[in-house]
């Protein structure tokens, strides 16, 4: 019964939500909690909808508050994780929220990089609600704030990737500059540092993971943008001017962590 409930919650914001047992076969059985659960985006012939896969002895879960015109809901498991549940243009989301909140406007607000939400207490919420707005312009996951400075020509960047870790679609920015960050190399979904790396390379015997198609990135750097930034997921944005960018303050879902910005990849090893 108190599945139906969320169902119907998900249901009053124009979602669709359905509950599944967790696939033994993509999580080795040793990690595997009897109270573990996951939530994440699936899609069928109807479209997108919220996936919930569970584990024997499922948490349950109960939507705190919702926002029928946002088309945004709170939800939360009886341990206290929320997550927030919504449409962002062009397709559904959710985000675990990393702030004890019961309603959708403070979790957004959680949600954003704290740099971002310091300066937009000092605006009123309406303010900063829009993705456009004088503060910031956000795209999905970032923010992009404007700034004065300029940088030289030939340290600037062309559509160069801009993503949260290995996994998630990569935002591509027309101009890019960034300084700092250490170089990581990216090997399916694993991130390794230039010693994990070469370590790994040489007890590698029988060429199986030398031969793995390779990225090289640059994790954590200070980053700014200018010009279009582009995503499948999301409209187009055009800055016209040098913005920091950050990243929103959503707590990692597994390796998807860290900030990732990229070079060129580099193939296979010899």
């Amino acid at each position: 019964m108190q599945r139906e409930f969320v169902v119907r919650h998900f249901e009053s914001i124009g979602a669709r939500v359905r509950f599944r047992p967790i696939e033994m076969r993509l999580v080795s059985w040793q990690s595997i909690r009897p109270d573990a659960f996951t939530i994440d985006i699936a899609k069928d012939r109807r479209g997108s909808y919220f996936d919930i896969a569970v584990a024997e002895s499922p948490p349950e879960f109960e939507v705190l508050h919702k926002d029928v015109r946002d088309r945004h809901l709170l939800l939360m498991t009886r341990d206290g994780h929320r997550f927030l549940c919504g449409h962002d243009e062009r397709d559904w989301f959710v985000a675990e929220v990393p702030a004890r909140v019961s309603t959708v406007r403070a979790a957004k607000d959680a949600l954003m990089p704290p740099t971002v939400r310091e300066a937009a207490r000092r605006h009123a919420p309406a303010a900063t609600a829009r993705r456009k707005n004088a503060l910031f312009v956000r795209q999905g996951e970032w923010f992009f704030v404007p700034t004065d400075r300029e940088f030289p020509a030939d340290l600037i960047l062309k559509d160069e990737p801009l993503q949260r870790g290995p996994g998630s679609k990569p935002h591509v920015c027309e101009q890019l500059y960034r300084k700092g960050g250490e170089t990581v190399y990216i090997v399916g979904r694993a991130v390794f540092t230039e010693e994990e790396y070469a370590a790994r390379v040489a007890a590698d015997k029988d060429g199986s993971f030398r031969n793995q198609r390779r990225e090289l990135r640059v994790l954590n750097p200070e980053v700014y943008v200018r010009g279009a930034i582009r995503h499948p997921d999301h409209a187009a944005v055009h800055l016209e001017k040098w913005h920091r960018v950050y990243i929103n303050n959503e707590i990692p879902a597994g390796s998807r962590g860290s900030v990732v910005t990229g070079v060129p990849p580099v193939g296979f090893l010899d």
